[in-house]
């Protein structure tokens, strides 16, 4: 089935003086727009490379608006966001590891295209409630590998990129595929891909439909249960994210509700108060502290109740115009 096309971002400007929200969405548009006419004229590394630098301003400018993004700008093609989405935590994750910036760019690239093997495919999924078919799941397993050889033909000769593209769904323990590696045979960004793939896809309003929240546990899991990576790994998104991702939505203890503003530390970020323990806008927001017990994050809700409730630049500023 064809991909649904993301709404165009209508800022004419120079990307400097776009808002970060619609850097973000524009990168989602230009995706699109590579991944339905895959150029001609051997330009395609150049336009991704293109892509990769807008989100990476995005992140630089104010990362907490790009990573709200995802939370609450999920409409158009499921593939495209999500996989602007990864790149985003990626290029966060690799800029807190002090990456060398062509290694960098390599892996937001890999992120942006790890599923060019299975688009179509990946449409159908997001809209699915029934259990992968035989035919899906062979589909899925070959997904890395067909990804990998697509891009080679148009161009792409990175062997980082190719490497993460082919070994984003590999494990450490050999479960993953398509070929199974173990330990030292899986390189480590495949593995940061790998799970910035499975935390993005835990924001999706598909999850939300099910009943799913942000997965907290994900990074102290893989802290304590994970191989020596792994927990490195678990360290790094707690220590980029926190257990609760600008954007997220909750309760606290005294009762009002508001929007996750800023990182503060893992547990206890800034929280925009927007609504009172009668869900009832309060008169300005307020920000809270919610390492203070009053203020203490009690409860993760549903970003989809802010729809049409919430002006999110009264959060973030104009850094948020257009989300």
């Amino acid at each position: 089935m064809p991909a649904a096309q993301p709404a165009r971002d209508t800022v004419t400007t120079s990307p400097t003086a776009r808002s970060v929200a619609s850097l973000v969405l524009n990168a989602r548009f230009k995706l699109f727009d590579l991944f339905q006419h895959h150029p001609d004229n051997g330009d395609f590394t150049q336009r991704l490379t293109d892509i990769v630098w807008q989100l990476q301003l995005a992140c630089e400018q104010d990362a907490d608006v790009a990573l709200a993004v995802i939370l609450h700008a999920q409409e158009g093609s499921y593939g495209i966001r999500h996989s602007v989405d990864t790149a985003i935590v990626v290029d966060l994750v690799c800029e807190r590891l002090d990456m060398n910036p062509l290694d960098r760019q390599s892996v937001v690239s890999a992120a942006l295209t790890m599923n060019m093997g299975m688009m179509a495919l990946q449409e159908t999924l997001s809209q699915q409630s029934s259990p992968l078919s035989s035919a899906q799941r062979e589909e899925m397993h070959r997904h890395p590998m067909i990804g990998r050889e697509t891009l080679r033909k148009l161009g792409v000769s990175d062997q980082l990129w190719l490497d993460c593209v082919l070994q984003h769904h590999e494990l450490p323990d050999g479960s993953g595929y398509p070929a199974r590696l173990e330990g030292e045979e899986l390189r480590f960004e495949a593995r940061l891909i790998g799970l910035a793939d499975r935390y993005c896809a835990m924001l999706t309003q598909s999850a939300w439909r099910s009943g799913s929240v942000v997965d907290s546990a994900l990074f102290r899991t893989l802290r304590t249960h994970g191989s020596a990576a792994d927990a490195k790994l678990g360290r790094l998104f707690g220590d980029t994210l926190g257990l609760f991702p600008p954007g997220a939505v909750v309760r606290m203890a005294n009762g009002e509700s508001g929007v996750v503003k800023q990182y503060a530390n893992e547990a206890a970020p800034l929280v925009t108060a927007l609504f009172d323990d009668a869900d009832m806008p309060l008169l300005e927001p307020v920000d809270r502290d919610t390492g203070n017990t009053q203020f203490a994050i009690v409860e993760m809700l549903d970003p989809t109740s802010l729809v049409g409730r919430v002006q999110f630049d009264l959060v973030w500023g104009a850094a948020a115009a257009g989300l």
